[in-house]
């Protein structure tokens, strides 16, 4: 079984690497060719080749070590030497702001990747939590106030409550107060309440009012990190679900919060990890993406779809970095030459090559050795 959930996990990851690489080295590519830049070689994996295929001038490959990809383009290496009749088909020989959109275009296509698999998911419809009480928890405020299992939370404070996400987004916003909610009884139920009418007086009626005061919890926000909230002690009902379908438009606006959010909380959360409010052990590698490939898989299409498209702005975002072997350490270096109005010396670009590259192999140790541990402990 464990042999078996390993290869169920590679083989996800390799299809979420597969097709997020695909996708970064296709937008350096396709720009590149359109500049007019002679592409060599476009790679799917590095190290050596299992098979491949030359179509035109450029030879399309897959490689053993399906840990990335890349383009190798003609002047690439500033210490090229170039054949006669192609230094104008040469990156070196470019003008700084096209090799900029060159480079800048593989994070952009992950960005577009992922809007595109968000906007789909949204069209197709989200299933969405209603404010159905599911179970009250004895001695909480929820209890004392009578509340039921079956219960439909309506409102809070006057505003109108759809999903069971507004419901817990409002209980945080006016924790510090009593509350009131509107509640409505389904028919069937009853019950009697402490300092409330009957129950069974409001079954299938419009929704009738009680007050209570939530308690705070010591709980953990999305870094990981503790925190105060508030709650009344219920949890949703698993069988109270809707869709929530969107057009086109909305879709896309939605995919774009939906990156937004997901570039804020990484930001965050490296700010908090360089600050040392975050341990680095929380920082994981490929083998827990992999993990969390096969556990997407395994919850449904939509859901791999969706952790596709989360790492994808992930990767987009972290290729951005000025760090040298990285696309931003190549975005900044363009973006010095256009300040310069000459490029930087082959020996310093080399240089900068060498140590970035070092540096991304000794983090790729440290968070495989982060989790490795974390899987022996789990």
């Amino acid at each position: 079984m464990i042999i078996n959930g390993i290869f169920y996990d590679v083989i996800a990851f390799l299809i979420v690497i597969s097709i997020i690489v695909l996708i970064h080295e296709f937008g350096h590519f396709i720009v590149a060719k359109k500049l007019g830049v002679k592409v060599e070689k476009f790679s799917l994996g590095f190290g050596p080749k299992i098979f491949g295929k030359k179509v035109g001038e450029t030879e399309y490959v897959v490689s053993a070590l399906p840990l990335g990809g890349y383009v190798k383009l003609l002047g690439e290496d500033p210490s090229e030497e170039l054949p006669p009749g192609d230094e104008k088909r040469s990156y070196s020989k470019l003008p700084p702001y096209k090799k900029f959109l060159i480079i800048f275009c593989g994070p952009f296509f992950n960005f577009v990747l992922a809007a595109i698999i968000f906007t789909i998911i949204f069209t197709m419809g989200r299933p969405v939590l209603k404010p159905v009480i599911g179970g009250v928890i004895k001695g909480h405020p929820a209890a004392k106030a009578g509340l039921k299992k079956g219960d439909i939370i309506t409102e809070i404070n006057g505003i109108k409550i759809k999903s069971w996400q507004s419901l817990s987004k409002y209980i945080q916003k006016y924790g510090k107060t009593t509350i009131t909610l509107a509640i409505k009884v389904p028919k069937g139920l009853h019950g009697h309440s402490e300092g409330m009418r009957e129950r069974s007086g409001h079954e299938g009626k419009k929704s009738y009012f009680i007050k209570l005061k939530p308690v705070a919890v010591a709980g953990l926000n999305v870094f990981g990190q503790k925190t105060k909230r508030y709650i009344i002690g219920i949890y949703p009902s698993q069988n109270a679900v809707y869709y929530k379908y969107s057009n086109i438009f909305n879709s896309f606006y939605s995919s774009l919060k939906e990156i937004w959010f997901i570039i804020y909380i990484t930001v965050i959360s490296l700010f908090y990890l360089i600050a040392g409010k975050l341990p680095a052990s929380d920082l994981g590698g490929p083998i827990m993406i992999a993990q969390l490939s096969g556990r997407a898989a395994s919850m449904g299409i939509s859901d791999f779809f969706y952790f596709i498209a989360f790492i994808s702005v992930n990767i987009g975002l972290i290729n951005l970095f000025p760090i040298p072997a990285l696309d931003g350490g190549h975005l900044l270096f363009s973006i010095i030459e256009m300040i310069k109005r000459k490029p930087l010396s082959v020996k310093f670009q080399e240089t900068a090559a060498k140590v970035g590259f070092a540096l991304l192999i000794l983090l790729l140790l440290f968070v495989s050795y982060n989790d490795i541990i974390r899987t022996i402990k789990t």
